[in-house]
């Protein structure tokens, strides 16, 4: 640990551990990198793919280890390990920062091993039903952890009930590159051109890992509902998962060829500029970034009322929620907005007023930032 009164940006040594390459725990993790390039020396453990998505600013200055283990904890997960304590061993970081629920357990280890801080972010709402070893590890996380960060108020609370100490819990939303967004005019050229979409469309958009929780086949499922008084509308479907072809194949059942599967992007401003609105049909939510992202971009956003976004969506100021689950619930609130641009106007430019208020990478950089520096004392 540096002492007291000795630390500085450059010799504070802090090392991230990822288990996840995609998704909204990536893009958070090249944001802070991206961040505080140059403020801090930083190590990453975390898988092949994970590390070669880096920008290269980002690759120039982090030190990286092999840590890819997938969601598992089976017999390979015992080399993995010992590599990990091996590495913080010889490297010596003053603080561990785990990122996400499955990094907790080495985070653990490897801080009582060496005398380590250890800061965790969750970014997913933790569960009501999880497995009792889970909540053992989540409570024993809390007690040993110098800062655990939530990105919500709502997952701040899911911790809370899983007996984490409130007083260690830090409420840091995620930011993003503000300026990366705000075009609020539609991309026709690329509509046409890489999406092979008219012009005339009405294109609803969203970003998520297809699982379950993200809602997806909820949004599926209204857009027979929409397409009743919207017959030429479309849905672009960014990223990929588990659930990918039974979304297909429920799609090509429910939505008369109106939905397009785009697969994993590093390309969601311009998808988002050319969006009409933004749909997030989450079951749960810690805060997504896709949300963030839409705010930014000065685009109408219609979600489920549900954890993170409930805390951030204020319902008819900054976007429409919905209850979750809800397919027709969902259809009527895309309606109201594609129905009506006056509102949807208002809710964009109020949607961006706060983003600009609460979302910059600048702010969440500074909030970490100040984490770091409370931990290594």
């Amino acid at each position: 640990m540096v002492e007291s009164g000795v630390i500085d940006d450059k010799s504070l040594r802090i090392f991230h551990i990822v288990r996840r390459a995609e998704g909204g725990i990536r893009r958070h993790v090249i944001e802070l990198l991206s961040g505080l390039r140059g403020q801090f020396k930083h190590m990453l453990a975390a898988s092949p793919e994970f590390y070669q998505s880096l920008p290269d600013e980002v690759l120039q200055n982090v030190d990286y280890m092999q840590f890819d283990v997938g969601d598992g904890a089976g017999i390979g997960y015992i080399p993995q390990l010992y590599r990990l304590a091996s590495y913080v061993k010889r490297r010596k970081p003053d603080i561990i920062h785990c990122h996400g629920y499955k990094t907790v357990l080495p985070g653990i280890i490897c801080s009582r091993l060496f005398g380590t801080g250890l800061v965790i972010t969750g970014h997913n709402m933790f569960p009501t039903n999880a497995p009792r070893l889970a909540k053992i590890l989540i409570r024993l996380a809390g007690r040993v952890s110098n800062r655990m960060i939530a990105v919500s108020p709502s997952l701040k609370a899911s911790l809370v009930a899983a007996g984490v100490d409130e007083q260690k819990i830090e409420v840091i939303p995620n930011g993003i590159n503000l300026s990366d967004y705000g075009n609020a005019g539609k991309s026709v050229k690329y509509m046409v051109d890489e999406l092979g979409i008219d012009v005339s469309s009405k294109v609803i958009f969203t970003a998520a890992r297809l699982t379950k929780v993200k809602g997806v086949e909820t949004l599926i499922l209204a857009v027979p509902i929409i397409a009743e008084r919207r017959p030429n509308v479309r849905v672009l479907i960014a990223g990929d998962g588990p659930d990918r072809q039974s979304l297909m194949e429920l799609a090509e059942k429910a939505a008369d060829g109106r939905v397009v599967f785009l697969g994993h992007r590093r390309d969601v401003p311009r998808l988002l500029a050319a969006a009409d609105v933004v749909a997030i049909p989450s079951l749960s939510e810690g805060h997504p970034l896709i949300l963030v992202e839409a705010m930014a971009s000065e685009k109408p956003v219609v979600a489920s009322s549900v954890g993170g976004l409930a805390d951030t969506l204020r319902d008819g100021d900054t976007g429409i929620l919905v209850p979750p689950a809800d397919p027709k619930a969902l259809a009527e609130g895309i309606i109201s907005v594609l129905d009506s641009p006056d509102l949807a106007s208002r809710l964009s430019r109020s949607a961006r007023c706060y983003a600009e208020e609460e979302f910059s990478v600048e702010k969440m950089i500074a909030d970490i930032k100040e984490v770091y520096l409370c931990a290594a004392v």
